[in-house]
C-alpha cells in the first residue's frame, strides 16, 4: 500500500465541481483511494487541510458534504493519515521571513520541508502545482504525480 500525500489544489479541485482540476481530481481519487483501487493511503498534512477548509469552503453545505462522505470512507477503511507539521513549523517560517526570495506559501514551504526531510512520510506526492514541488520531490526522491499524469503510470 503506497502513502499519498495531497495537496491543497487536489483537494479543493475534488470538492468544488467548478475547479478546472475537478475531473482529473475525481479520477486520481477513484483510482488511488476509491473503492475499486488497491485503497492506498491518503496522507494528508495539517497544513493542507487548514488551506483547503477555509471560511468560504465550509460556508458552501455541498463541498462539505462531499468532503465528509470521503473522509468517512477514508477513515473507516483506515486509509486516512493526518500528518503533523510540528517538527517543521518553526524552522520554515524563520527560512520565510529570512529568504523570501522564492514566491511560496508558507503552506507549500511546510509541505517541501516534509518532502526533504530525512524521514520519508510519504511515497507520492498528489499536486496540481508541480512547478512549487517538481524540485524538492527529484532531490527527495518522491515521484510526483499531477493532471497529466495517471495513477497506473506508477503502478498505484
Amino acid at each position: 500500500m503506497a502513502r499519498v500525500c495531497v495537496d491543497a489544489c487536489f483537494l479543493i479541485g475534488l470538492y468544488d465541481r467548478d475547479d478546472q482540476h475537478h475531473r482529473i481530481a475525481v479520477s486520481h481519487f477513484d483510482a488511488i483511494f476509491g473503492e475499486e483501487s488497491a485503497r492506498h493511503q491518503l496522507i494528508a498534512p495539517w497544513p493542507i487541510l487548514y488551506e483547503c477548509l477555509g471560511t468560504q469552503y465550509v460556508r458552501d453545505p455541498r463541498k462539505s458534504m462531499r468532503f465528509t462522505q470521503h473522509w468517512s470512507y477514508l477513515s473507516r477503511s483506515e486509509q486516512l493519515v493526518l500528518l503533523d507539521d510540528g517538527p517543521f513549523r518553526e524552522r520554515t517560517l524563520r527560512n520565510h521571513l529570512e529568504r523570501s526570495s522564492r514566491n511560496l506559501s508558507l503552506v507549500d514551504r511546510v509541505l517541501r520541508a516534509m518532502i526533504l526531510d530525512r524521514e520519508r512520510h510519504f511515497d507520492f506526492l498528489l499536486t496540481y502545482n508541480a512547478g512549487d514541488f517538481v524540485d524538492a520531490c527529484q532531490i527527495g526522491n518522491i515521484p510526483l504525480i499531477n493532471e497529466a499524469s495517471s495513477a497506473e503510470f506508477y503502478g498505484i
